[in-house]
């Protein structure tokens, strides 16, 4: 009987290792853990990135890091304006970049401090929400145009270049035979694309753009842009365009073809050719109104003053003396699409201003970065929202003219919210 009990334990024990080993037990001696499992014998596991590094130049920022060799699947990127200490907030959504790219290029959008974390994961869709400062998350600060980053260790490889390996079938799917030709003082871009409902970014440079790094150097004219397209640039420059998906741009694998999506040739506007019109009209003579009426009829030279009839005065002494009511102020308005997280582009920090500002009713700090955000062109739905709320923080810190301006300027794209509004403003500044 114990002869038996002994055998039946053995045979337990055997079926339990056989178990454990074909369920993703510890990967063979020497080599990385298979389908972002347990790390190899002997070595500590690490299912995060590393050496995370961030670079910026005008409004583009580009973060490279070396993947976890136990965690293979996708990296999510995390961007906020608030550094990333213990959680995830719930409100930002990553942007998903393949495993192995290990480099991705944002677009700044104009905010003066970001904070970047990037998270591991393995093939199965298991997240890694290890934050670990300098190794998966960094921030920068374009104020001062320096970078933070984390030394690499001894005997690290280097994180590789930015390699463009989509093929020529994927060229032909998207933004081709790009022009920029001059006309005066515009540069009249045009292109082809087999997918019209795609948004396509346009970039400017003054140095030609050959790779997705020459990004870095060019800014962006517009986002959502049609052929053909007309631009302003500043003449006595020779400028260079390129055309990009902003999906492109989102999943950091961007394609440079030059002479495809990327012009060779630099177009030049000549700054005399804008001096015609620089010049003001010009103006009409004073019309004296004495030479313009008819002899023996004169105007007196000091007018003389009407009395008010007693019923008049009676209503302005009355109106003067009347106790004035407390303002009611208006309550604040949000567009439903700025309320949800969009995954990259221009939207992403308008989307950061509103949901760590202008909801948490900080106005003074809203109007400060939404006044910084619109510093740079931004498309004309994009910059019609932010100026909507640029208006609502002028109307709550009591400076009704400025918040009237911005109102009057978003009219023709919202009439009815801005009317509204415009209404609100004139009762405050009355009252």
């Amino acid at each position: 009987m114990e002869k038996r009990r002994i055998s039946f334990i053995s045979a337990l024990f055997f079926l339990i290792c056989a178990s454990l080993a074909s369920q993703g037990g510890p990967a063979s001696q020497g080599g990385p853990a298979s389908q972002g499992g347990p790390a190899s014998q002997g070595r500590e596991a690490s299912p995060y990135v590393t050496q995370i590094r961030v670079e910026s130049r005008n409004n583009l920022i580009r973060i490279t890091w070396i993947d976890s060799p136990d965690a293979r699947g996708p990296v999510y990127i995390f961007r906020s304006a608030r550094p990333f200490i213990s959680s995830i907030p719930a409100n930002i959504r990553p942007v998903t970049v393949r495993y192995g790219v290990q480099y991705y290029i944002d677009d700044t959008d104009d905010m003066e401090n970001i904070y970047y974390f990037i998270a591991a994961s393995d093939t199965s869709g298991r997240r890694y929400d290890i934050i670990i400062p300098q190794t998966n998350s960094a921030n920068v600060n374009l104020s001062q145009t320096q970078t933070q980053t984390q030394p690499a260790a001894a005997g690290t490889p280097p994180v590789p270049a930015a390699v463009n390996i989509q093929s020529p079938v994927q060229t032909t799917q998207g933004i081709s035979n790009l022009r920029a030709s001059g006309d005066g003082e515009r540069a009249i871009i045009t292109f082809n694309t087999t997918s019209p409902d795609k948004n396509a970014v346009l970039y400017r440079s003054m140095q030609p753009v050959r790779q997705p790094q020459d990004l870095l150097n060019a800014v962006i004219v517009q986002s959502g842009i049609t052929s053909p397209f007309v631009d302003f640039p500043v003449p006595g420059f020779i400028w260079y365009y390129a055309v990009i998906y902003e999906e492109e741009i989102s999943s950091g694998n961007m394609g440079i073809w030059p002479g495809i999506n990327a012009t060779t040739t630099g177009v030049g506007i000549s700054s005399d050719q804008t001096a015609e019109y620089s010049l003001r009209p010009i103006p009409l003579p004073m019309l004296a109104l004495r030479n313009a009426v008819g002899d023996g009829f004169f105007l007196p030279e000091v007018i003389e003053p009407l009395p008010l009839s007693a019923e008049a005065a009676g209503m302005l002494r009355n109106a003067m003396m009347t106790a004035k009511v407390p303002l009611a102020l208006k309550t604040p308005r949000v567009f439903v699409v700025d309320l949800q997280s969009p995954s990259s582009g221009e939207e992403s920090a308008l989307f950061q201003i509103v949901n760590e500002y202008f909801c948490f009713l900080d106005w003074e700090g809203a109007r400060v970065q939404l006044q910084r955000y619109l510093s740079l062109q931004r498309s004309r739905d994009v910059e019609a929202r932010a100026r909507f709320y640029l208006g609502q923080t002028f109307y709550y810190t009591g400076n009704y003219r400025e918040a009237l301006l911005e109102f009057l300027f978003i009219r023709s794209l919202h009439p009815v919210e801005a009317n509204n509004w415009i209404d609100a403003i004139l009762t405050a500044m009355i009252s």
